[in-house]
This record gives structure tokens, C-alpha cells and sequence, in this order.
């Protein structure tokens, strides 16, 4: 009998402790999360978000500002050279800015680099990005502005690729981090799967 009342000591013991441990894991993790909610980047503009006024001037000169996308609507895409997405996803952001141009649809193309630190590269590979995107010689805007630019702090970017449908009303109609999706994107319907 003694056997047996020692060992549901030791088992109530151990139990108790188990207790104590995850409450202290439990109490860290919380803990954890409000440490990187204090640190995530900024969210993007959500579906219905005013655009915030901008201007900026394209690779031609020209000056683009949220006036010129508000006139028939814009399909706003911030791209990378060195953007490992933008670089899959290619093929589907060409399809997507070749359908866009056949409408009276806006297209601003916002070129950035992820790693600055490499100038000697910057411009041959936006040029290739260009190229390869079809849409050097159209009336797309090309604007090309360092990372955390002018512009993607308007459209708070948070993750490359990243695309937005302006409608004529200057809010954010459709967003998406997949060129795929873009023509499913609707007004109301809110797609943003990813972080930078």
C-alpha cells in the first residue's frame, strides 16, 4: 500500500510541475507575439483605402500622380529585379499587364531593388525586366524609385510582387501579392497571402 501511495505522490507531483511549465510556455509565447506584432511591417491598403495623393516621375519624364490613375481606373504593380516572386510569377504579370493595356486601364510599373547594395547590376536588370515584361514601348508608366520609395510608402507595400487595382473613385479596388489572381480581384474582395 505505501508502493502505491508513493507513486501517486510522485505522479501528482510531476503533474503539478507539467502544469507549471506549460503555463510558463504559454506565458512566453503571448509574450513573443506581442514582441513581433510590435515589429511587423506596416500593413498594406486594404480593399476600399483611400489611395493617398503622390506624384512621381516615370523612366520618360512624365509625371504620374493619383489624378492620372483615378481617370479611367489603374492597375498599380511593384516589381523587383531582384525579387525571387516577381521573377516566377513573370509570365502571369505579363499576361496580366498585356490585358490591362487593351483597356482604357491605367498601368503604372514601379521597379525597385531589394538589395541596393549592388548598383553596378540596377539598371541592366531593370532594363531585363522591362523587356521581359513587355512593356517598354506602350503606354504603360515605368517609375523606378529606391526601396521604401515615395511610392510604395503610399501604397504601404509590404511584400514584392504587390498588386493594386485603383478604381476612378481613387480607393483601392483589388490587392494581391499574385499576378494570377489579379483577375479574380474584385471591389470587396481583400487578397494580401504575404510579408516581404
Amino acid at each position: 500500500m505505501t508502493v502505491v501511495v508513493a507513486v501517486l505522490v510522485v505522479l501528482t507531483t510531476l503533474t503539478l510541475l507539467n502544469l507549471l511549465l506549460t503555463f510558463g510556455v504559454v506565458r512566453k509565447l503571448r509574450e513573443h507575439t506581442q514582441e513581433l506584432a510590435a515589429v511587423r511591417p506596416p500593413v498594406t491598403l486594404t480593399v476600399g483605402a483611400r489611395v493617398p495623393d503622390f506624384t512621381a516621375s516615370t523612366a520618360g519624364g512624365e509625371v504620374v500622380s493619383l489624378a492620372s490613375l483615378r481617370a479611367a481606373g489603374a492597375l498599380v504593380a511593384f516589381l523587383a529585379p531582384d525579387c525571387s516572386g516577381c521573377q516566377e510569377q513573370l509570365p502571369s504579370v505579363r499576361s496580366a499587364l498585356a490585358e490591362a493595356l487593351e483597356t482604357p486601364t491605367a498601368v503604372l510599373v514601379v521597379l525597385t531593388r531589394l538589395h541596393p547594395e549592388q548598383p553596378d547590376r540596377e539598371e541592366r536588370e531593370r532594363a531585363e525586366l522591362v523587356a521581359a515584361l513587355g512593356v517598354s514601348d506602350t503606354r504603360a508608366a515605368v517609375v523606378h524609385e529606391p526601396l521604401d520609395g515615395a511610392l510604395q510608402s503610399a501604397f504601404q507595400v509590404a511584400a514584392f510582387p504587390a498588386f493594386y487595382l485603383v478604381g476612378t473613385d481613387g480607393r483601392v479596388a483589388g490587392v494581391s501579392n499574385s499576378a494570377a489572381q489579379l483577375a479574380e480581384l474584385a471591389p470587396g474582395r481583400d487578397v494580401v497571402p504575404a510579408g516581404r
